[in-house]
């Protein structure tokens, strides 16, 4: 799909993925900082993904 949005551009498509994944850093880099560890019970959040248990899927 994210192709597609980009007319089958690839260089497009892997630049808009990257800023959206630096908003999103950028955005739980906020969070963690504006939240209590009372709040979420000592949950913290990562920044990098633990891909040992992760379900990869192809298209």
């Amino acid at each position: 799909m994210a192709l597609a949005w980009h007319d089958d551009d690839v260089s497009a498509t892997v630049a808009t993925l990257l800023a959206d994944v630096r908003h999103l850093r950028n955005q739980l880099a906020l969070t963690e900082g504006a939240m209590s560890r009372g709040m979420t019970r000592g949950w913290k959040p990562k920044f990098e993904r633990d891909l040992s248990n992760a379900l990869i899927s192809v298209w």
